[in-house]
C-alpha cells in the first residue's frame, strides 16, 4: 500500500476539503484526487462522501484513518528506537494520569525513574478516562494510568491491571449525615452533589447504584475537572461526591459516609497502544509502578 496515498487520506480527513488538503500538501487537486481514487480502488471501498463543499468520511474511511494513524505511529516509533540505539540520547517521557495516581504512587515512581536515569525529562498530564485515552491514541503520552473497564470504547488499547480501589460517598467532617448513623441511598438525595466533569465511569457507577433500587440518581449541579477545587468545595459546603477512597488521602477534613450497602470497586492500571514501542525510560517507570503497587496497601 502506497504510504503517500495514506498521507493524502489523513490530510483530507483532517481538513474535510480537497482544496485545502492540496494546498497543505503543496500539490494539485487533480493529483490528490488520483491518489485518493487509487487508495479507494486498492481497498475496494469508498472512503469519503463527496459533498459540494466538503469531504465526509464513510464508515470505511474512519477505519482506514484509524489504521493509517497506527501505521505512521509505528514508523515514527521505529525511527525513535533506532535513533535512541544510535545516539543513546537523553530521553523525554510524557505520561498521562488520573487523579488518584497523581497524589499516590506516580510521584514515587517518577523519583525512582529519575534516580535510575538522571538524563530523563518527564512530563505528567492529568485528566480522566476519555481525555487520557485520546492522549495515548494521538501519541502525546507513552502510557496512561487510569481506571480499566470492559467498555468497547477502550478496546483498542492494551490494559494492564495494577490495583483496585473501593468507591465511597465523601463529605466534609461534621456533615449532618456523618452524625446520622448508617445511611440509606434516599438519605443522600437530600443534599447537593459535586462530581468530576470528565469522570464518566464514576458517574455511570453512581447512576447505576441508585437505579438498581428504583431511585432517580442525584444530579450534580456543580462539576469541575479540578480535583483540588472539588475537595475544597466539599470542605466548605454540605455537598457530597462519589469517589474512590484513596482520594481521602491528604484531606483529613473529608470523610467517608457510612452506607447500609456495599459500594463497588474499580480496577486501575496501565493503558497504552497495542504493540507500541516504549522507550527505556517508559519501561523503567512501568517497572517501578508494578513494584510499588505490589508493595503498597493502597494507591
Amino acid at each position: 500500500m502506497n504510504l503517500q496515498n495514506l498521507r493524502y487520506l489523513l490530510s483530507i480527513a483532517e481538513t474535510g476539503s480537497m482544496t485545502r488538503s492540496a494546498e497543505q500538501l503543496n500539490m494539485t487537486q487533480p493529483a490528490l484526487s488520483r491518489g485518493l481514487a487509487a487508495l479507494e480502488e486498492e481497498v475496494g471501498a469508498q472512503l469519503f462522501v463527496r459533498l459540494p463543499k466538503a469531504m465526509r468520511l464513510t464508515v470505511f474511511g474512519r477505519v482506514m484513518v484509524r489504521r493509517a494513524q497506527g501505521i505512521f505511529r509505528q514508523l515514527e516509533d521505529a525511527q525513535h528506537e533506532i535513533r535512541h540505539l544510535q545516539e543513546h540520547e537523553e530521553t523525554e517521557l510524557s505520561v498521562g494520569s488520573g487523579p488518584v495516581w497523581l497524589t499516590g504512587l506516580l510521584p514515587r515512581a517518577i523519583n525512582l525513574t529519575t534516580r535510575d536515569l538522571p538524563g530523563v525529562s518527564i512530563s505528567v498530564i492529568g485528566g480522566f478516562e476519555r481525555q487520557l485515552a485520546e492522549l495515548v491514541r494521538r501519541g502525546q503520552v507513552a502510557f496512561i494510568l487510569t481506571e480499566l473497564t470492559d467498555d468497547p470504547e477502550f478496546s483498542d488499547l492494551h490494559s494492564e491491571p495494577l490495583a483496585s480501589a473501593r468507591y465511597a460517598v465523601v463529605a466534609r467532617r461534621g456533615h449532618p449525615l456523618e452524625r446520622a448513623g448508617t445511611l440509606e441511598l434516599p438519605d443522600l438525595l437530600e443534599f447537593p452533589w459535586i462530581m468530576p466533569d470528565k469522570a464518566v465511569n464514576a458517574q455511570k457507577r453512581l447512576d447505576g447504584l441508585f437505579q438498581t433500587e428504583g431511585l432517580t440518581p442525584p444530579v450534580a449541579r456543580i462539576r469541575s475537572t479540578s480535583n483540588g477545587f472539588i475537595t475544597t468545595y466539599l470542605e466548605q459546603s454540605d455537598a457530597l461526591t462519589f469517589a474512590v477512597t484513596p482520594i481521602l488521602r491528604g484531606h483529613p477534613s473529608l470523610t467517608e459516609l457510612p452506607l447500609s450497602r456495599s459500594l463497588p470497586k474499580r480496577t486501575t492500571g496501565i493503558q497504552r497502544l497495542r504493540d507500541d514501542w516504549l522507550s527505556p525510560a517508559a519501561e523503567k517507570m512501568l517497572e517501578h509502578l508494578r513494584s510499588l503497587t505490589l508493595q503498597a496497601d493502597e494507591l
